[in-house]
This record gives C-alpha cells, structure tokens and sequence, in this order.
C-alpha cells in the first residue's frame, strides 16, 4: 500500500500523521544545492548565446525566430509535463528534463544549418519543461509538508540569489571559453545539466510515488484530466490569470533584450568576448541587490500589488531611456544595471505571490500554466522584436519593449483589495 509523505498506517488499518523525514532546514538546503547546480549548467550560454548563433551566419529575425521556437515548443509541451511531474514524481521529471538539456546542448554544438538550430531548441524546450516547477513544487511541497509557516518571499528572495551567483560564475568562464572557441560553452552546459540530473536524482524525493508502479493507460488518462483541470482552474482564477498574463507581458517585453545587449556591448567596446561574461556579472549582482531589497523591505502581502506596480513603472521608463540613448555604452550601462535592480526585486515577489494560490496537488500543473504565459508571450516578443532590429535598430526593440511592459500595471492594480492580495487556496471567480 503506498501512502503519502507525512503518514503512516497501524496495523489496524488507520491512518496516522507521522513526523517529516527530514527538517525545514535540511529540505532548505537541498533545495537550494539543486536550484544553485541546475543554474550553473545553463549559465556557460548567458551572453555568449547570441554572438555564438551572429557567428553561425544567423541575423537577428533568424536568431530570435530560433529562441522564439524555444518559447513555442515549451508553451506548447509545458502544462503536459507540469501534469507529469504532478502525476509521476518531480524527480523524475526533473531528471529526465536534464538529460533531454544535454542532448540538446550536444546538437548545438555542431549546428551550422538553421534547420538544425530549430531541432536542437526543440529538444531543449521540451526538457526545460520537464524541470520547469519540479523544483519548485517538490521543495514548496516538502517545506509545506515539514511545517514551514508565514510568507516565501524571503525563499525565493535566496533562490533567486543563489541562481543568479551560478549564472554569474558559469557566465564568466563560458565568456573565456569562448574566446578561444565559441562552440565549447556548449559542451560544458552539456556536462552542467548531466551533473545536476544527478544532484537532482540524489536530493531529490517523491514521497511514497517513488515505489509507484507505472500504469501506461492510467497515467494517460489522469494526465488529461489534470491537464483539463490545470487549464480550467487557470482559467477560472482571477488572480492566477492576471498574475500570469502579467507575467506573459513581461517575457514578450523582455526577451528581445537577453539577445540583444551582449551584442551591444560587444560591438560597443570591441574588447573580445571575454568583457560580455563579466557585463553579465555586472547585471546578475544588481539582481541579487534587487532580491535583497525585498527581504530587507518585508513581506507585508497587501502592500504587493502596489510594490510591483512601481517597480513595474521604473523597468519600463529604464527600459525605454535606455532605447533613446542611442550607442552611447557610458549611458547605456547604468540605465541597464538599474534596471536588473529593479528586475531582481519584481520577479521573487511575483513568483512567491502566485505560488500562494496553489495548493500541493495541482502546483506543478498550475505552475507550467504560469510559464505558459511566459512562453507564449516570449515567442511573440521575440518574433516583433526581430522584425523591429532588422529594420529599424535594436535600441528601437527596448524602446519598444519599455512601452509594452506598462501593460502589466492594471494587472497588479486590479489585485490590490484585501480579498485578492491575501488571496487563499480554492478561490472562485468573483
């Protein structure tokens, strides 16, 4: 008989609470080694992308079509997978995902045909989909499970921070690596997302669905149930559909810019890759001082819609002054710098708010749901914002991009009422 985490059965059959396997402090810990190794395996692409595809003879329409096919496959196989991890085990999702990365990572790396760049982001949109919310359901779950009480913020103020050092760090080496050859950052992502599949495989647990035996048939149906249930609850919820909506806007804003500033400053400072993994640096601590700034401020959850709309506000005016500037990198730099600040403060107190209105068994559903927004919205972004660079400039696509992320304000605004900012588990439409 398999039962849940958290409970035991007496040989009279009753069903009794039993003590979590392991503390709030251990189930911290590995929750934050898995999230610091999964982003350091990513990070040796982080600004080398772009100038690596600009090498392989893409221009920039092709470049972002490529990501944009990313952001297509991923909106299209994630709440699936988000259903998977819900239905089969987050470890196994998760592990699975990685291995699908560094297939992916390895086709890249002898790409030299667009065809071929599409089928390699094919492969790394659908296992970037199998890991997407399988950490983060796992360690909400099991924290939620060992008695962690009052708001996450704080939590994925620390997460985010941790990511961003692996980012930083792998960033730095694969700007270097690069240098030399700008296909090897490929192989080492390749090696980093093996390594945390391990990690993953290690740390990692489902409970009692670890010893599950598997029912093909059964996992089919209850895989569209969830699937039906995940999109219908979406749906359903104001708050989970303004929360990402908003988030959709952001990414379709936003994506463009992650392809375009490396080559930038590339073309601006003409000093070698190596100075575009240390901007990347530059970048990744203003975001880790925009996460801190949210521990340090508090977790007052009816402060949030309003805290989220000015920062909002700032990002897009940054955004845009950065566009109008022009190719003057002196100006350019701190405006962007400012503007990770603000970026680095936003997306942990969005992402702690909208994990507060799932519960246990449909979070990993409800999650992809989430990212799915963000797919979509990216893909388009980035197709807009190709078409924008190539004829007109890339500072034009901030430009751009500052005037659409505005866009999400009324989302936060509308959530601002007491009812909705301390919004609970299982609401119904208003």
């Amino acid at each position: 008989m398999d039962v849940a985490p958290g409970f035991s059965v007496r040989r009279d059959g009753e069903l009794l609470v039993s003590k979590p396997t392991h503390s709030v402090r251990q189930i911290m810990r590995r929750y934050f080694a898995v999230w610091w190794i999964y982003s350091f395996g990513g990070g040796f692409l982080f600004g080398v992308y772009p100038l690596f595809l600009r090498a392989r003879g893409l221009n920039q329409l092709q470049m972002n079509s490529v990501l944009a096919t990313y952001f297509m496959v991923t909106f299209l196989t994630d709440v699936p997978t988000g259903a998977f991890a819900d239905a089969l085990g987050r470890r196994r999702a998760f592990v699975l995902g990685c291995a699908l990365r560094t297939i992916a990572f390895i086709v890249y790396f002898y790409a030299y045909r667009y065809p071929v760049f599409l089928l390699g982001e094919t492969i790394d949109g659908i296992g970037t989909t199998f890991c997407n919310g399988a950490i983060d359901a796992w360690g909400v779950d099991a924290l939620d499970q060992a008695g962690f009480k009052g708001l996450k913020d704080r939590l994925f103020s620390r997460i985010s921070q941790l990511s961003n050092v692996g980012f930083m760090v792998s960033a730095v080496i694969g700007a270097y690596i690069a240098d030399r050859n700008i296909a090897w950052p490929w192989i080492c992502g390749a090696a980093g997302y093996s390594i945390a599949g391990l990690i993953g495989a290690l740390l990692m647990s489902d409970g009692g669905r670890k010893h599950a035996e598997i029912d093909v048939g059964a996992m089919a149906a209850e895989l569209r149930r969830r699937i039906a249930q995940g999109v219908r609850d979406g749906f359903r919820r104001r708050s989970v559909l303004l929360l990402s909506f908003a988030n959709g806007v952001f990414y379709a804003a936003w994506a463009p810019y992650w392809l375009e500033w490396p080559q930038f400053f590339n073309d601006a400072y003409a000093q070698g890759i190596w100075i575009v993994g240390w901007l990347y640096s530059l970048f990744t601590i203003a975001r880790m001082g925009g996460a801190e700034a949210v521990i340090r401020v508090g977790g007052n959850a009816a402060a949030r819609p309003q805290r989220l709309a000015i920062l909002a506000v700032v990002s897009a005016a940054l955004m845009f002054s950065a566009g109008v500037i022009g190719r003057r990198p002196s100006i350019v730099l701190p405006l962007l710098t400012a503007l990770n600040f603000c970026w680095g403060s936003l997306m942990p107190m969005a992402q702690s708010w909208f994990n507060e209105q799932l519960d246990a068994a449909e979070r990993a559903t409800l999650l992809s749901f989430n990212t799915t927004f963000a797919t979509l919205g990216g893909s388009m972004g980035l197709l807009a914002g190709g078409l924008i660079a190539d004829r007109v400039s890339i500072q034009a696509t901030w430009q751009f991009g500052g005037l659409l992320s505005l866009a999400v304000v009324p989302c936060y605004l509308a959530l601002r009422t007491p009812s909705l900012a301390a919004a609970t588990v299982g609401e119904t439409p208003a």
